[in-house]
């Protein structure tokens, strides 16, 4: 089985890209089969790594804007999302909706409620080089939620000293406490997903 071989290979420390080659000519793998073992699979310690900084709870958090309200907006309207093996939710990230800032817009206000209900406080930062990003914090603002574009999310994640919500692997895998903000509130809603990678028990 692919997945299973791909697996084997990063927890015997091959590197992600030449294994995912080697894997993808042995099974004849298309680009969304690469896609999902690459965004989902990883080795066993690159998990437990994960998971050692995770925080069951929180008072203050910093939300990956597009990240999040993408991710989300993916589940809504029925497109594959999956549970990858690190506990946190993606899609194949092909960004349909990246340029619809009303229904991301939608997406952060559902958040922030979710976040409110459960007395949380928490700030979102937009990636200023995505086009009315400007705009759509404003509009977030004006409703009260406090939001701020930045030059470099990822940077401002990695860097920051509170904890961060975000599916982004390479952020996770470099900051410093992160919440799993999406799995709980898809938990709590009783939305489906696709599939689960995901085990309890290494």
């Amino acid at each position: 089985m692919a997945y299973e071989d791909y697996k084997y290979l990063l927890n015997r420390g091959y590197n992600r890209k030449p294994a995912l080659d080697l894997i993808s000519s042995r099974y004849n793998l298309d680009k969304k089969s690469r896609l999902l073992l690459y965004r989902c699979i990883h080795s066993d310690e690159e998990i437990q790594h994960i998971r050692s900084k995770s925080v069951k709870s929180v008072t203050y958090v910093i939300l990956d804007g597009y990240n999040l309200a993408l991710t989300l907006l993916s589940l809504i309207y029925g497109d594959e999302i999956f549970l990858c093996d690190d506990g946190f939710y993606r899609d194949l990230g092909l960004g349909k909706r990246k340029n619809n800032s009303e229904e991301i817009f939608d997406m952060l206000v559902l958040l922030s409620e979710y976040l409110d209900q459960n007395k949380i406080k928490f700030e979102i930062i937009l990636d200023s080089q995505i086009s009315r990003s400007g705009e759509l914090a404003g509009k977030l603002r004006y409703r009260g939620i406090y939001a701020k574009t930045v030059r470099k999310t990822d940077l401002e994640l990695i860097l920051s000293n509170n904890v961060i919500c975000t599916n982004d692997f390479l952020v996770l895998n470099r900051a410093r406490q992160i919440y799993n903000l999406l799995a709980k509130f898809i938990k709590d809603s009783g939305l489906d997903t696709t599939f689960s990678f995901y085990k309890e028990n290494l």
